[in-house]
């Protein structure tokens, strides 16, 4: 899938029902007098619609649909098996939205299996969303980064004289060469130099890490004794969880029901003061 783009979550994006592509776009609409404008790479877009529960369009959502227009892009939802509809994705007190997407580049909408909008649960305000596409991985041998040579960089604790520390460490006579012989050199345009590209620069900034902070050592983290407000019993908190689950189950297709929705939100917050 070289060049070609997946992108999948919240995205914050409203697009109501507005076209992901060029409308009415033609092989002959930009022919004039036998004189093509059009490249001859030039492909033409195909009109796809889709279905979409939320009819508000954002300023992200403006954004998100040009990048679509400009990079050959499409928006899932609303096209395939399993959101049919183009469900909401996004419910509070206030409302539903539809923020939450699966964009693919247009060339790799014939590998795309399968595309849901899960239910409302009580885990989030949002629901799952889920992207299954056909893919060929092509993996000849698993390489370590120790096999590499790489070496996990440490973690560093910033303290006050940090900031005058970085300073002197920038202009010590060996961190100024690192970093000029890091610019200098032409790293190939692949996988391999990506990777040494990527083990210079971690080095770099590992050594003036070391020269301006210090080194935390590793800890166990504690895990902090709950306090219980209400003692619940394992069945009672399952069977709120179920409710929940089921009402959010109705609501994908009543989004429209209050009663639904107010006894959703009442659940999930006895869940929350009591779970």
């Amino acid at each position: 899938m070289n060049g070609q783009i997946v992108l999948i979550g919240d995205l914050n994006a409203r697009t109501g029902q507005r076209a992901d592509f060029i409308v009415n776009d033609s092989d002959h609409i930009n022919n004039f007098d036998g004189f093509d404008l059009l490249p001859e790479n030039y492909i033409t877009d195909s009109e796809i619609n889709r279905n979409n529960q939320d009819t508000s369009v954002n300023t992200v959502g403006t954004k998100l649909l040009d990048l679509c227009l400009s990079s050959r892009l499409r928006l899932l939802n609303g096209r395939f098996l399993g959101d049919s509809l183009g469900y909401y994705t996004y419910m509070s007190s206030s409302g539903f939205s539809t923020v939450d997407y699966a964009v693919v580049s247009e060339s790799l909408l014939s590998s795309v299996k399968y595309f849901k909008t899960n239910d409302f649960t009580y885990l989030s305000d949002h629901v799952q969303i889920t992207l299954y596409m056909k893919c060929s991985i092509n993996i000849d041998k698993e390489i370590g980064l120790e096999e590499k040579g790489w070496h996990w960089i440490k973690s560093y604790k910033w303290s006050e004289n940090s900031k005058l520390k970085l300073i002197d460490a920038l202009l010590t006579e060996n961190v100024k060469n690192e970093i000029i012989e890091f610019e200098m050199v032409n790293y190939e345009e692949n996988q391999v130099g990506v990777d040494e590209a990527t083990e210079k620069l971690t080095k770099i900034l590992d050594n003036i890490s070391s020269l301006s902070c210090k080194a935390t050592p590793k800890t166990k983290r504690r895990k902090k004794k709950r306090k219980f407000k209400q003692v619940w019993s394992d069945n009672v908190i399952y069977e709120t969880k179920r409710q929940i689950n089921k009402i959010g189950n109705k609501i994908r297709n009543n989004p429209n029901n209050n009663s639904l929705k107010q006894k959703f939100f009442e659940l999930k917050k006895k869940l929350k003061e009591n779970g």
